[in-house]
């Protein structure tokens, strides 16, 4: 079972170490108000255990990351993932959507939610239309994070884009989108394939940051491609990504999607 470190798993006994509470009293400043301040290596440890603890769980994110979802941390930023979703059926069946997750300092503290936002437009009840950052309130409205973590994230990512109904709230990242939805079908639906005929199009349009990048088919890839498939010995999933045009040669081996039917939508 994923456990999140906690500060104190590094930080407990320190006083026995330090010999008796009056010696470490002595040794440690105070601030006016009479309160310990943190230290600069206490800092520093308090980051490192959450870095740490952001390694442990991508690898554990890998191991469990729902299908149709790649995601690679950024080379530089640790606390920066790019990601992409590719949807299959439903509404936005076809639909390439990247997305960056951004995690704040603070993140794996109780309350810090992380953020993701999508690169393309994604007309939706539950993504910000000005923004594109997902609302992660309507299924986690307090983020634990003794329970809450990415992989429970991105599998609520991917079910938004199956939902055939909405529950009633007061606050909704975009009500235009929910009243569309509700009282115009025919609108909503055609709304929805143009945001999907958009991140069609733009697909091809990398961040220059991103560490997933989408390049054209070129004859050079093409044994590749076969011995790719060859191997994964399914005829139907090479028919849907010739069908999108789309250039798999894998760029990474930390790239990694779990089968379709092992997700939760």
């Amino acid at each position: 079972m994923l456990r999140r470190l906690k500060n104190d798993d590094t930080n407990g006994g320190d006083a026995s170490r330090n010999g008796s509470p009056r010696e470490s009293e002595d040794a440690s400043p105070r601030s006016t108000n009479g309160a310990d301040p943190m230290t600069s290596l206490q800092r520093y440890r308090s980051q490192t255990m959450k870095d740490y603890g952001l390694m442990i769980e991508y690898k554990h994110l890998r191991q469990h990351v729902p299908g149709g979802i790649y995601v690679l941390p950024s080379f530089d930023h640790p606390r920066t993932w790019f990601g992409t979703i590719f949807i299959h059926t439903g509404l936005y069946r076809t639909g390439i959507f990247k997305f960056t997750i951004n995690l704040p300092e603070t993140y794996n503290g109780p309350g810090t939610y992380p953020q993701i936002v999508f690169n393309s437009p994604v007309f939706h009840p539950y993504v910000h239309a000005e923004t594109r950052e997902l609302d992660l309130k309507p299924k986690f409205p307090v983020w634990d994070s003794e329970l809450h973590y990415m992989v429970a994230a991105l599998a609520y990512l991917k079910s938004i884009f199956y939902m055939k109904d909405f529950p009633q709230q007061s606050n909704i990242a975009n009500p235009i989108a929910l009243e569309v939805f509700r009282r115009d079908t025919e609108k909503f639906v055609s709304l929805v394939e143009a945001c999907v005929e958009e991140s069609l199009e733009t697909v091809y349009n990398n961040d220059q940051n991103s560490t997933i990048r989408f390049t054209k088919p070129s004859p050079a890839h093409e044994n590749l491609r076969r011995e790719l498939f060859a191997q994964l010995g399914n005829s139907e999933t090479q028919q849907t990504l010739e069908d999108l045009d789309i250039d798999v040669t894998p760029r990474n081996s930390s790239l990694y999607s779990a089968p379709d039917d092992q997700a939760s939508a």
